[in-house]
């Protein structure tokens, strides 16, 4: 608390101590609500890079200053708003926002902080507000994720067609656009009812109706395929459509919309199918 600050709040203890002797007042205060400050967050857990709020409530004493600081897991303060115009909130730093109110503020209210972190662990608001004489605390912890990525499945397919051993081949790859690496991922391909792959690489299996591929770390800006046949016979004379999905990431998938592909062809006879 700075000269300024103090001094005001000894004057005014002083007057009111003064008002009290000569009046027989009880209280100085506006309408009576049960002194509080409590803080509450918008989402838990968050993702880092993902912004979210903090929302202090106050209540019960006339509010003169405060300061809601966090302190954690590395974030930052990027936007402060509040509901009684005569409290005045900035961001004094990334993780320092200091309030005054002025005039001195009767009635409940809120303060909302916009906070962005920028690395995994537990971010924690504390906020405290104060009259002229007693200072009231609130806090909230947020978990933070590690940073998410953006996975994108594509599938291609051709025909490879011969009198002996004719079948469709399919090729799945999966392109990570970042912003975090990947230590695993599952991808999963859904085959026409009762169709199993053959010519499988080294991590995916296949059962009847699917496929199953699973991949280790993906660096950011890169893909990794993988490609296997469905085999054809007479009965697979019409459209054969293949779709490949991500079922599974670490880290999670923050951009789930690019998360599927799919490809089909035309199979006219077991020596002759199209795949646009």
């Amino acid at each position: 608390m700075n000269a300024i600050t103090s001094t005001r709040r000894c004057l005014a203890v002083l007057a009111a101590a003064v008002l009290l002797a000569v009046t027989g007042l009880q209280t100085l205060a506006g309408p009576a609500y049960a002194a509080s400050v409590t803080v509450s967050d918008s989402a838990d857990p968050v993702t880092a890079g993902t912004s979210y709020t903090y929302t202090v409530a106050y209540d019960g004493f006339q509010l003169w200053d405060g300061a809601i600081t966090l302190s954690g897991a590395a974030a930052s303060v990027t936007a402060v708003t509040t509901s009684n115009p005569a409290l005045s909130c900035t961001v004094a730093t990334a993780t320092y926002v200091p309030c005054t109110a002025s005039p001195v503020i009767n009635t409940p209210g809120t303060i909302t902080l916009t906070v962005t972190p920028s690395a995994a662990g537990t971010v924690t608001a504390t906020a405290r507000l104060a009259n002229c004489c007693v200072d009231y605390y609130g806090s909230q912890s947020t978990t933070i994720d590690p940073p998410g990525t953006d996975l994108a499945v594509g599938l291609t397919a051709q025909p490879h067609l011969g009198i002996l051993v004719p079948y469709l081949r399919y090729t799945a790859t999966i392109t990570n656009n970042g912003p975090a690496a990947t230590t695993s991922v599952t991808l999963t391909a859904t085959l026409p009812a009762g169709k199993t792959a053959t010519g499988l690489p080294a991590g995916c299996s296949s059962t009847p109706g699917s496929v199953t591929c699973t991949y280790g770390a993906i660096a950011t800006g890169s893909s990794a395929s993988s490609t296997f046949n469905l085999p054809l016979n007479i009965l697979s004379l019409g459209d054969v459509t293949v779709t490949a999905t991500r079922t599974a990431s670490t880290p999670a998938d923050t951009t789930p919309g690019n998360d599927s592909a799919g490809a089909s062809c035309t199979v006219i006879s077991i020596v002759l199918a199209t795949c646009p």
